[in-house]
């Protein structure tokens, strides 16, 4: 098959969402189909190609301006028809491309582009949600930056933005807030106008529930490289000394991660903590305050900020517990996924997608109070046979339900069927 999958972030700078799709890419391309990332780019002009590890890449330059609210008309409203454009213009590009089999948008800012471009060129459209998008202006499903709330309304958004941007800002932005409703109002009819809807987790699918029917919407989770993960941890850290025993955290230093908790989990975990430091991969605003709560509480620390990507796989191999205290609706997260490629132990809280990759007791450990976290942290670090365990069926897990040819095997069979759908009903 000939596929496109336009995505608003891509590698190498990018998060979870945008390796998500990478990784789905490369593994479509092992499977022998044809791939093409079609990728907008700010502070371009035009169009270009080129090549993204491994990944042939369509870039489609745009301009916005810097004053919010504008800034993202710019970058949606504006665009879409010209993006959507990019993506009729590349299916029908001289050979080697193509007619496009399967348009799969695997972001929010592509999703409308690539409906239009759809139903202009007549091929089955696909969208990914891999966060909050679709109920949440912001994307976090988190009400001021911090507590998880079901969607946003007038009167929600009338409270939030005074939180997140502070209250003269938020008062200013409050006439906004017709332009936020109607923009999440077209997120959502690019849901509806899709032939499928991928969730990344039964969590996402479930909020999804109440706005795609249920025979187009599919649970399939995101890929994790194993090959290349395995060809990374086998060369050594030489971030923290090879004798040095220590839990880790990786991630943003924000709310939403968990992160302005490990400062009380440490503390109460106590004595147990004090023959391990704490890495901190991340960096965030919530740095300062950690510092502070981990002298207090003499916890040995590291802040690492934002370290390669490599290092970060090879920490977590090495480490002897990784701490994952996320404290919003987690979709499916993409350092619990490589952590368990790892064979990393884990000890997380049970937010959103997170018990699809971590049975507790089995694959990892679980724990939805700062207590009993403190307390699961310090019974782990106890008793290294049960962490090596749950670190060795973590793997297993991973090669069982996110080896790329076992997801991708999933997403094209759910390639075929549309296609097969299009065929009887084309006249």
């Amino acid at each position: 098959m000939n596929i496109l999958l336009p995505t608003d972030v891509f590698p190498p700078c990018c998060g979870g969402a945008g390796w998500s799709a990478h990784a789905l890419a490369l593994a479509l391309i092992a499977r022998g189909h044809t791939v093409t990332a079609i990728v907008p780019r700010e502070g371009q002009e035009g169009i270009s190609t080129g090549e993204t590890l491994s990944v042939p890449t369509v870039f489609a330059g745009y301009r916005a301006p810097r004053i919010p609210f504008v800034r993202n008309y710019a970058r949606n409203e504006r665009l879409w028809p010209r993006l959507a454009q990019v993506i009729v213009e590349t299916s029908t590009s001289p050979p080697p491309h193509h007619p496009a089999t399967i348009i799969h948008a695997q972001h929010v800012q592509v999703a409308p582009a690539a409906v239009i471009a759809g139903r202009r060129i007549g091929a089955p459209v696909v969208i990914s949600v891999r966060d909050h998008w679709p109920w949440d202006y912001f994307a976090t499903g988190l009400h001021g930056d911090q507590i998880p709330y079901p969607c946003q309304t007038w009167a929600s958004l009338a409270t939030d933005l005074p939180v997140r941007l502070g209250p003269l800002r938020g008062a200013v932005a409050l006439p906004a807030i017709p332009y936020m409703l109607a923009h999440l109002a077209h997120r959502r009819a690019a849901l509806r106008q899709a032939d499928a809807v991928i969730a990344g987790s039964r969590y996402i699918a479930g909020r999804l529930a109440n706005l795609v029917t249920s025979e187009r919407l599919h649970i399939i989770p995101n890929i994790v490289d194993l090959a290349m993960i395995d060809a990374q941890i086998a060369a050594p850290s030489d971030l923290i000394p090879p004798d040095e025993r220590f839990v880790l955290y990786v991630g943003k230093l924000e709310r939403n991660k968990g992160a302005h908790l490990l400062g009380e989990i440490v503390q109460q975990a106590g004595a147990a903590l004090h023959r391990h430091t704490l890495v901190i991969a991340g960096s965030g605003p919530l740095r300062a305050d950690l510092e502070v709560a981990m002298r207090v509480s003499r916890v040995r620390a590291r802040f690492l900020d934002w370290i390669d990507h490599n290092d970060v796989l090879r920490l977590m191999a090495r480490c002897d517990l990784l701490l994952f205290p996320s404290a919003w609706g987690e979709p499916l997260s993409r350092v619990l996924l490589e952590a368990c490629a790892c064979g990393a132990p884990i000890l997380a809280m049970p937010t959103g997608g997170t018990p699809d990759i971590i049975i507790d007791g089995e694959s990892g450990a679980l724990a939805a109070t700062v207590s009993n976290f403190a307390r699961r942290l310090a019974e782990l670090l106890e008793r290294p046979a049960e962490r090596r365990a749950l670190g060795a069926e973590a793997r297993r897990r991973a090669e069982q339900r996110f080896a790329p040819d076992v997801v991708a095997g999933q997403v094209e069979r759910l390639y075929q069927s549309l296609r097969e759908s299009a065929r009887r009903a084309a006249p």
